[in-house]
This record gives C-alpha cells, sequence and structure tokens, in this order.
C-alpha cells in the first residue's frame, strides 16, 4: 500500500485545499492519455516521471503528525458570509515501503471546531484503514453524543469544501496520467488526470492536478461530477506556499463551488510540524471531552 494523504494535503497543500492568482480561463485543459505506467521514479529526470510517480511526490511532501490550527472563511454571490476556527490533530502510521495488512488503521485525524460559539466543540474523527472502510465519526454538541457515519459528499460544516476533499486518501484510490506540462498561477506545473476508481467511492469523475514541479505542492486542482460537468476548483496563493521542516506546505487557499458561485478561504494560522501526539488523542471518547 503508499502512503496516506493527509488533510495537510487537500487542505493546506493543495491542497487538503485563496485570493487568485489568475483565472480559471488562463487555463487550456490538455487532451485526455490513455495510459499509465508504473515505475520507481528514482533517480528519473522529470520528463520521465509517470502521473503516479508525481501524485507520490505530492504524497512525499507531508508531515508525519502535524497540530495544525486554521480558519474557514465562507461566502456567496448574496454575500453571506461566515467564518469558523479549527483544529487538527494528524498522525500517520504507516512507514515508506512498509506492507501493511488489509484493515490495519494507515492514519489518524481529529478536528474540533473552537469559534463559533453555536458549532464550538463540534468535530470528526477519522481512522484510515488500508483496503478497509475507514471509521468515520461525528459530534455535535447539541445531539451530545458521537455518531459512526459516512463522510464522503457531506459538506464541511456549510463550507465549499466536502468531507472527501479533506478525508485521507490512498494513492491506489484512483488513476493518475500525466498530461502536458502548463505554467498555473505563474509557476511551472506537472499536470495529472486523476480519476477516482470504485473503491474509492467519489463523488468526482475526475480531478485534474498541477503540481508545482520545484515545491511539489498542488496550486490548482479543477474537479468534475459524474454527469462530466466542473464542479469545484481549488487554488493554493503561490505566495503563501511555506517550508517547514523540509516540506512546503500552502497556508493559504480558496475552494470555489462553480455551480452555486460560492467559496471558501481556508488559512493556516499556526502548525506544529511532526509534533509528539498521544495515541489517546484519537480516542473516540475525546471528540465528546470539550478539550482542546
Amino acid at each position: 500500500m503508499g502512503p496516506r494523504l493527509s488533510i495537510a494535503w487537500s487542505c493546506a497543500a493543495i491542497a487538503c485545499a485563496l485570493p487568485l492568482a489568475a483565472a480559471a480561463d488562463d487555463l487550456t485543459l490538455p487532451p485526455a492519455a490513455v495510459t499509465r505506467p508504473r515505475a520507481d521514479a528514482a533517480g528519473k529526470p522529470d520528463a520521465a516521471l509517470s502521473g503516479e510517480e508525481i501524485y507520490q511526490r505530492v504524497l512525499d511532501n507531508t508531515f508525519d503528525s502535524f497540530v495544525q490550527v486554521s480558519s474557514l472563511f465562507s461566502g456567496d454571490r448574496r454575500g453571506t458570509e461566515q467564518w469558523s476556527r479549527f483544529k487538527m490533530w494528524f498522525q500517520n502510521l504507516q512507514k515508506d515501503g512498509e506492507d501493511v495488512e488489509a484493515g490495519t488503521v494507515t492514519s489518524k485525524s481529529l478536528v474540533r471546531y473552537t469559534e463559533p460559539f453555536d458549532i464550538r466543540h463540534s468535530g470528526y474523527l477519522i481512522l484510515s484503514r488500508s483496503e478497509a472502510v475507514d471509521d468515520q465519526f461525528v459530534y455535535m454538541p447539541s445531539q451530545r453524543r458521537v455518531k459512526r457515519v459516512n463522510l464522503r459528499g457531506e459538506a464541511v460544516f456549510g463550507s465549499d469544501f466536502s468531507f472527501e476533499d479533506i478525508l485521507p486518501r490512498d494513492i491506489e484510490d484512483a488513476d493518475y496520467v500525466r498530461l502536458p506540462d502548463a505554467n498555473a498561477l505563474g509557476r511551472d506545473c506537472f499536470v495529472i488526470e486523476a480519476a477516482p476508481n470504485e473503491r474509492a467511492r467519489s463523488e468526482y469523475s475526475r480531478m485534474l492536478v498541477y503540481v508545482d514541479k520545484e515545491r511539489s505542492v498542488p496550486l490548482l486542482t479543477r474537479y468534475w461530477d459524474d454527469r462530466g460537468v466542473e464542479v469545484k476548483e481549488l487554488r493554493a496563493d503561490p505566495e503563501a506556499v511555506e517550508r517547514i521542516d523540509d516540506v512546503w506546505i500552502a497556508t493559504r487557499m480558496t475552494m470555489r463551488n462553480l455551480k452555486f458561485e460560492s467559496y471558501t478561504r481556508l488559512e493556516v494560522s499556526s502548525i506544529q510540524a511532526n509534533a509528539s501526539v498521544s495515541p489517546s488523542t484519537f480516542e473516540v471518547r475525546r471528540l465528546e471531552s470539550h478539550g482542546r
């Protein structure tokens, strides 16, 4: 099994997920490719990398663990705005090159909302498993109980991110095809098309990911639904990509819902890279504890 893709990719590197540096119309859609070679990327020049090898670079550009504080700012065409802040704990339990038995927990993520008051202490816990259904739990203070749920396709507390956008994702969840390189948001990028397979149970039929060649950070991700309609676009701010402990992360990004003309901007205000996280942090009972 390949390493897990954490929320840091979707909401702090992609991606994981923006004051915009360019418009989507500035980017032309490359023609679809048909085959995907699988090979070791070690020592290969950039021109010889496959789509999967490029995506693996994105996965490798992550922390083993982190504690992160972020804010979400959402708005729509009617001028409605809302704001929230959350704290997240993440731990990767899978080592590079390690064979993992089916059903083994490979990563853990805990998110707890701290503001505003009406969703304070709400949160969710995700235990990602290899070749098995992930354990996903949500706690809402108004209901005073933890519920086991299936989060994929659900919106994250009224934002334009769905839980699929931030849930850990296996590299085996999709097929990756390299397309012609392109310039995105002023940076030279690899372009890969990711087509989720049946195992992923994805709400998307395909995604185009524009990966910064120098920093292995997805700067732009475009999403299509199962009818072939482009429905979302996630842009990272290239000026807000920071290097922390030899890992590049985007600390500011915006998800736009093209259908509803709404947006959610995510801003990372602090991050403790490779933090020491106690195993008890990810116990289900912690969701009800109201602790920080």
